[in-house]
């Protein structure tokens, strides 16, 4: 079974290749299938070599969205000192000549809890996003370029 399948048969879901726009990003697709509130781990991969394992601690789906706005020039350009991932992120695509990655995604399940002394609700999640990033990228990075970061 290869890292791929692995990925699949721990739950993630395949959105599909999202093409690269130059001055707009990655259209990532299929994100109606990810809850707009739950955090999560993405690989994004382009023939079968990994380039990002990437996670949000908030909303998954928000974070990819993000994506679709990546390579606009007040992101990327050298001259604005904020974003230092999609200026990597935008010189892999140019140096590689990649039309775009594919993306896998697993979010974390949500439940709740209520702490009684408190009397609030407070949700709990499944796994924690940061951990399996951190895991994904040292089994991993040995194999595959990792190109757009970490």
């Amino acid at each position: 079974m290869d890292i791929f399948e692995k990925l699949i048969a721990s739950g993630f879901i395949d959105l599909g290749f999202a093409a690269w726009e130059s001055g707009r990003g990655l259209q990532i697709k299929n994100l109606d299938k990810l809850n707009d509130e739950a955090p999560g781990v993405y690989v994004m991969h382009h023939e079968k070599r990994i380039q990002k394992i990437g996670k949000s601690s908030a909303s998954l789906r928000r974070r990819l969205t993000n994506y679709r706005f990546f390579d606009r020039e007040n992101l990327a350009s050298p001259e604005v000192k904020g974003d230092k991932s999609s200026q990597k992120q935008r010189k892999a695509i140019e140096r590689l000549a990649l039309p775009g990655l594919s993306v896998l995604a697993l979010q974390v399940e949500l439940s709740s809890a209520v702490m009684p002394s408190l009397g609030i609700d407070v949700k709990i999640a499944s796994f924690d996003p940061h951990d399996l990033e951190k895991k994904l990228i040292d089994l991993l990075k040995a194999d595959h370029p990792l190109e757009f970061g970490r």
